[in-house]
């Protein structure tokens, strides 16, 4: 179903207005490029849940209810997975060699967290882990920056073959909160496959 957003509406409360997770409502939205910037009037689409969603999980420090206006108490999210500077606009076929760039809401980068943040992405194909490069820019570099990881692996990939791209529940923005507060304490995970 479609929906018009309204003033001052963000894409969290629209998806806790459905009842469907932020993830969703992202997938389910590929034309909205900036999701900090949804307009009153723009419409959206809204995935048609089937079964009763399950209660959101509570932030650390509060309910969502509250979740506006804490400071480093708002859930960490993965807003975007694309490869070599592009989107994946509904395809997740890879290159061979594909640098690939996890963005997140907030600070994944800075020092105070990066050697967790580090071990807290793998690629696997078929349970078994390829080995990956996984390197920042630091935000005391360019701060445009603190939400983005990226992911290389280190040898190419087989052609035609599936794989699965995972961040642990464990991962933390700069203020501690974990990917887990958004995800039930799953984490999160894309499949990909790479083209033939």
């Amino acid at each position: 179903m479609t929906y018009s957003v309204q003033a001052g509406e963000t894409l969290f409360t629209i998806a806790k207005k459905f009842s469907i997770t932020l993830d969703t409502l992202f997938a389910a939205n590929p034309q909205i490029e900036n999701p900090d910037l949804i307009l009153p009037g723009q419409v959206i689409n809204i995935p048609i849940q089937v079964e009763e969603p399950a209660p959101a999980p509570a932030p650390p420090g509060g309910g969502y209810e509250k979740e506006p206006g804490i400071p480093g108490k708002k859930p960490l999210h993965v807003v975007d997975v694309t490869w070599d500077g592009k989107g994946k606009k509904g395809s997740n076929v890879i290159p061979k060699k594909p640098t690939l760039t996890i963005q997140f809401d907030k600070n994944v980068v800075n020092d105070t967290v990066w050697e967790n943040n580090r071990k807290s992405i793998s690629l696997l194909s078929r349970s078994k882990k390829i080995p990956i490069y996984i390197t920042r820019i630091r935000d005391t570099v360019d701060f445009s920056m603190r939400n983005n990881i990226f992911v290389q692996p280190v040898n190419p990939l087989s052609p035609g073959t599936a794989y699965t791209l995972r961040v642990s529940p464990k991962l933390k923005s700069k203020t501690g909160v974990t990917l887990g507060s958004s995800t039930d304490g799953y984490g999160y995970s894309i499949e990909l496959r790479t083209e033939r």
